[in-house]
C-alpha cells in the first residue's frame, strides 16, 4: 500500500543522483545483497554511510547529524515511502535469479535527487504486466496467499 504522492519529510536529505553520478556508486553499494530482504528496503547502516562521509561534506549540518546516528549506532529512521499490503507476497531473491534489474521495478531513482509518493511501480497491474511479458508466474498464488 502507497502512502500518498505528497512531499514527504525525511529526516536527513537523501540524493540518489549525487551518489550515482558524483561518487559514481551503484545500488549494490548501499543496498548490499537485496536478495536477503523480502519486501523491506534493505538500507544501509549509518556506518556504512560514515565510512566516506567521515571525510566527504562531514561540515554539513545533514552529514554531522548523520555522524551522530552512526555514533549512537541508531539507524537514519527514514520514514517509509511505500509498502506492500500484507496479502502479497515478494522477494528480491526470485526476481533477481531471473536477471531483473533494480531499475526494472524501482524506475530510474539513481537519476532522482529525491524519492516522494508512489515512487515504486508496486501496484499489481505493473507486476502482471512484467510477469506475462517475461512468462513468469501468472497465477494468483505466485504474489499472494503465501
Amino acid at each position: 500500500m502507497s502512502l500518498p504522492a505528497e512531499v514527504v519529510e525525511q529526516p536527513l536529505p537523501f540524493s540518489h543522483k549525487t551518489h550515482t553520478s558524483t561518487a559514481k556508486l551503484v545500488c549494490k553499494d548501499c543496498h548490499a545483497s537485496p536478495a536477503k530482504f523480502g519486501d523491506t528496503p534493505g538500507l544501509p547502516a549509518t556506518s556504512k554511510c560514515m565510512a566516506c562521509h567521515v571525510a566527504i561534506a562531514k561540515d554539513k549540518p545533514s552529514i554531522q547529524k548523520l555522524a551522530a546516528f552512526a555514533k549512537s549506532n541508531q539507524p537514519v529512521p527514514w520514514l517509509r515511502l511505500n509498502k506492500l499490503p500484507d496479502f502479497v507476497f515478494f522477494d528480491h531473491r526470485y526476481h533477481l535469479a531471473n536477471e531483473a534489474t533494480c531499475q526494472d521495478c524501482h524506475g530510474a531513482v539513481a537519476e532522482q535527487d529525491s524519492l516522494q509518493g508512489d515512487i515504486f511501480t508496486t501496484k499489481m497491474p505493473f507486476c502482471q504486466g512484467c510477469h506475462q511479458k517475461t512468462g513468469a508466474n501468472a497465477r494468483c498464488n505466485a504474489c499472494h496467499d503465501r
